[in-house]
C-alpha cells in the first residue's frame, strides 16, 4: 500500500462519569478503546457499529475536536496529535460533515460553502465555491438561506463546504441520518459519486 494518507494508532479516549449531589466524578468510561487503522489516497473507510460504540468520537478525535488520552494521529504522514504535539482542527486540513450539518443560517449558500476561505483571494475564493457547488448540483442555490432548502440540499451544501477547504480526508458522520429512505439512497449514491470525482482530481 502506498504512503497512508491517515494513520491512527492505538487511540485511547476516556470520559468521566459524574454523579451524586455536587456531580463529582465517581469514575470513567472507556469509549475508544486502542482503535488502530491506515487509510490510503482515494480510500474509503466505513465504521459500522451500534449506537454509543465510540463511532462519532473516533471521527472528533481525528477531526482534533477531542484530545485522546494516548495513542498517535498522523495526516499526510505528520503528526497531529500524540506524545507532546496536538494540531487544532484548523491546521489538520480535515473536512467535516455531521448529522445536523451545521449550516449558519444567517448566511447564504454561497457564504456557507466560503467558510474557511478567508485566506485566499475573492477571485479564488468565488471560483472554488463555484466549482464545488456544481460538483454537488446546487448551481443556481447561491443565493439560497439554508431553511429555504430541502434536506438533501442542505446536506449537499455542508458537503461543498466540506470540500471547498480540498482536505485531505473528508470525514461523514452519519449524514444521512435525518433523510427518509428514498432520499438516504439517492444521496449515498450521490456522494459516493462525488467523492470518487474529487479523489481522483485531487490524487491522479
Amino acid at each position: 500500500m502506498d504512503d497512508p494518507i491517515l494513520q491512527v494508532d492505538g487511540l485511547v479516549k476516556h470520559f468521566p462519569v459524574r454523579g451524586g449531589i455536587l456531580s463529582s466524578v465517581v469514575g470513567s468510561v472507556k469509549a475508544v478503546d486502542g482503535v488502530s487503522f491506515s487509510l490510503a489516497r482515494g480510500e474509503t473507510l466505513g465504521l459500522v457499529g451500534e449506537s454509543g460504540c465510540g463511532k462519532t468520537t473516533l471521527l472528533r478525535l481525528v477531526a482534533g475536536l477531542e484530545v485522546p488520552d494516548s495513542g498517535e494521529i498522523f495526516i499526510n504522514e505528520k503528526m497531529v496529535s500524540g506524545k507532546s504535539t496536538f494540531l487544532s482542527p484548523e491546521k489538520r486540513n480535515i473536512g467535516c460533515v455531521f448529522q445536523d450539518y451545521a449550516l449558519f443560517p444567517p448566511l447564504k449558500v454561497k457564504d456557507n460553502v466560503a467558510f474557511g476561505l478567508n485566506n485566499l483571494a475573492s477571485s479564488e475564493r468565488e471560483s472554488r465555491v463555484k466549482k464545488y457547488l456544481d460538483l454537488v448540483g446546487l448551481t443556481g442555490y447561491e443565493n439560497r438561506y439554508p431553511h429555504e432548502l430541502s434536506g438533501g440540499q442542505q446536506q449537499r451544501t455542508a458537503l461543498a463546504r466540506s470540500l471547498a477547504i480540498e482536505p485531505a480526508v473528508l470525514l461523514l458522520d452519519e449524514p444521512f441520518s435525518n433523510l427518509d429512505e428514498i432520499l438516504k439512497k439517492q444521496m449515498r449514491h450521490e456522494i459516493k459519486q462525488i467523492i470518487t470525482k474529487r479523489a481522483r482530481q485531487l490524487f491522479l
